[in-house]
């Protein structure tokens, strides 16, 4: 199956989803994860001799821009860079004398795709679900609604990725595992850092870190430590 269809089956079932609360919207992630996995799994064994069908690169375009990162979405990104095979660097520039920072990834074609794709729909639900449940609440339970949102994303990739893996060979299961830590290895030798500028950072979807300018540690809602980046004064 073409990663083309994959993603219009995932595009019809989160369209139907139409989550009321912050659980439903987990769960329409986890049944859409299923198929993404199913063909993660599936195709992870394809080779035309000894080139990779899918190889490592690193995407032109950014995941997420911003002139100041909010904790949430920054998290959001790292699970799913995480879960789906990619590394993250944080490429900041400076429009007018001020800073901004635009999120990228390394990986696999198709697994970059897929993280955009599942980062763009989750984010634009937990901003609808959050205007809705944390209305009138103030900032800081609209920024803890919001990460919590991400945890039980978090929880539900987690536990789909292990139903999935049930019915896989072992062979494709260790080459899925071990693409986050090759498109990490890939980022470091292409000098993604380098190209950074200052102030920015590159650190894989686990939290790792290689570059330590204006950085500051916080706890992720899964209770292990990570790397944010230090301005990050907006709930949503």
């Amino acid at each position: 199956m073409e990663l083309s269809s994959v993603i219009s089956k995932v595009q019809k079932l989160l369209s139907l989803a139409n989550s009321s609360n912050a659980n439903e919207a987990a769960t329409a992630a986890a049944l859409a994860n299923k198929l993404i996995d199913q063909y993660r799994l599936s195709s992870a064994d394809y080779t035309v001799g000894e080139t990779e069908v899918d190889p490592l690169i690193e995407d032109n375009d950014y995941i997420y821009e911003t002139g100041r990162i909010v904790p949430w979405k920054s998290s959001l990104v790292l699970v799913l860079a995480k879960h789906y095979g990619c590394a993250v660097y944080n490429s900041a520039y400076y429009p007018n004398g001020r800073k901004a920072s635009r999120y990228k990834l390394v990986g696999r074609a198709s697994d970059i795709e897929i993280t955009k794709y599942m980062f763009n729909w989750l984010m634009l639900e937990c901003q609808r679900l959050s205007e809705n449940e944390a209305r009138g609440k103030g900032r800081v339970f609209a920024s803890s609604y919001c990460q919590g949102f991400v945890s039980g994303i978090r929880q539900q990739l987690s536990k789909s990725r292990q139903e999935a893996k049930e019915n896989a060979s072992q062979i494709s299961i260790v080459k899925i595992d071990s693409r986050e830590s090759e498109a990490t290895e890939s980022m470091s030798g292409s000098g993604a850092d380098s190209r950074s500028g200052s102030g920015s950072g590159y650190w894989s979807g686990s939290g790792s870190m290689s570059w330590y300018r204006s950085m500051s540690w916080y706890r992720s809602m899964s209770g292990s430590r990570s790397w944010a980046m230090s301005r990050s004064g907006e709930s949503k």
